[in-house]
């Protein structure tokens, strides 16, 4: 256990950033007449820390004396099962996101519209007005319809009640199939990779080496450049590797990090990644890796094989000449 040092804990922080206050602004616009927003982008964008984000904050400044505050749910809803015309699977999943567990014989009895009626009532006494539904890409359709079922009784019932799907895979597919639903989604909004600048910004942030460079250094710019072209301004991917960097400035090296370091922290990664996948190609799968040499097939222990009767000389026909000459009598 020698010379083993244990990653520093830190409390997690989350940076706010120009596209998260966008989105936010964005969704924050289409509440007070109840519309709804499809957040959609690529995996490790920041859908789900901007939901997390804008959640906190909003129940942050909420105020049970100002009418114009709200509270707001961010839940993870993953693959809600429905049936062929039910509903009430999504209708279920949102009551025990935002209100409590939904008994067995309630949710069995009570229609669709009964349930959501029912759902709304608890949302009014909480003063929630927004729900932002996590990789709503796994709902089935029933699910989605279920959910903007709750949304079309909470306006009728003059609460208006704000849904955000934010998911990833055929999500605006499923969404653009309902009518019912796509003339619903007054907002949309599409997570793109951070920009140089942006990335600078974020990298700033994160660790105090890099909120002291200066741009007008020529390999200041190589290290942020490098950060950004190698994880292509994705914040999941960023994240992750300064947190390794830190970690390797603290048990190996002292001084500032360069350009080398960056590198040799990255691909200490990426060539174990490659050789583990290589491998298994290999190995489990039967493929070879590309440039691999072809590997030598195992040789099969051979089989004793199974000798031939020899062949019987032909013999000749005994005639009564044959056993003259031989000296023979005849029978």
């Amino acid at each position: 256990m020698g010379g083993l040092q244990f990653p520093k804990t830190a409390k997690q922080t989350i940076i706010e950033t120009s596209m998260m206050r966008r989105a936010a602004n964005r969704t924050l616009a289409i509440i007070p007449g109840g519309g709804m927003a499809a957040w959609f982008g690529r995996s490790r964008l920041g859908k789900s820390v901007t939901a997390t984000w804008l959640t906190a904050e909003v129940n942050r400044r909420y105020d049970p004396n100002e009418p114009d505050t709200f509270r707001a749910v961010h839940f993870e809803a993953g693959g809600v099962p429905g049936t062929v015309g039910n509903m009430k699977a999504g209708i279920r999943s949102l009551y025990h996101a935002c209100i409590a567990r939904l008994d067995q014989s309630t949710y069995l009895q009570l229609p669709a519209e009964d349930l959501a009626r029912q759902l709304v009532f608890g949302l009014k006494r909480k003063n929630i007005r927004l729900i932002f539904i996590d990789e709503a890409g796994c709902l089935t359709l029933n699910a989605i319809r279920g959910m903007v079922l709750v949304r079309d009784v909470a306006e009728l019932e003059g609460y208006p009640v704000s849904l955000v799907f934010v998911g990833m895979d055929d999500l605006p597919s499923k969404l653009c199939e309902l009518p019912q639903v796509e003339l619903r989604l007054h907002e949309w909004v599409y997570f793109e990779p951070y920009s140089l600048d942006e990335t600078w910004v974020l990298l700033a942030e994160l660790h105090p080496f890099f909120a002291g460079l200066d741009g007008r250094k020529q390999q200041h710019r190589e290290m942020v450049e490098f950060v950004h072209e190698i994880f292509g301004g994705v914040v999941g991917e960023i994240v992750p590797f300064i947190r390794k960097l830190d970690h390797r400035l603290r048990e190996h090296t002292t001084g500032e990090p360069d350009l080398l370091l960056l590198r040799a922290v990255h691909l200490s990664t990426q060539r174990d990644k490659q050789r583990a996948i290589q491998d298994a190609k290999l190995r489990y799968k039967g493929k070879l890796p590309d440039g691999a040499p072809p590997a030598k097939p195992t040789p099969k222990p051979e089989r004793a094989k199974a000798q031939k009767p020899l062949a019987k000389p032909p013999q000749k026909a005994v005639t009564v000449a044959h056993l003259a000459e031989d000296g023979g009598e005849a029978a």
